[in-house]
């Protein structure tokens, strides 16, 4: 881990991205499609802030099915 990567907690995880628990936020890690955490002790787990960043940056954005027809 170079000096850039910063760790941040589940509380921060959960600002972060929105999600309102815990138990989503786990449940999406169990299931890929979220990264993983790190486990510095067997009480204590954190993200790397950058891959956080990297997968907000990666969802999809809306479609609301092209024209609105307000032109």
């Amino acid at each position: 881990m170079d000096e850039t990567t910063k760790l941040i907690t589940v509380k921060e995880v959960l600002q972060i991205t929105g999600y309102k628990s815990r138990t989503t936020l786990w449940r999406r890690v169990r299931a890929g499609e979220f990264p993983k955490p790190i486990a510095l002790s067997q009480h204590a787990t954190r993200w790397k802030k950058h891959e956080i960043e990297e997968w907000i940056s990666a969802l999809p954005g809306l479609s609301y099915g092209g024209d609105s027809g307000l032109n």
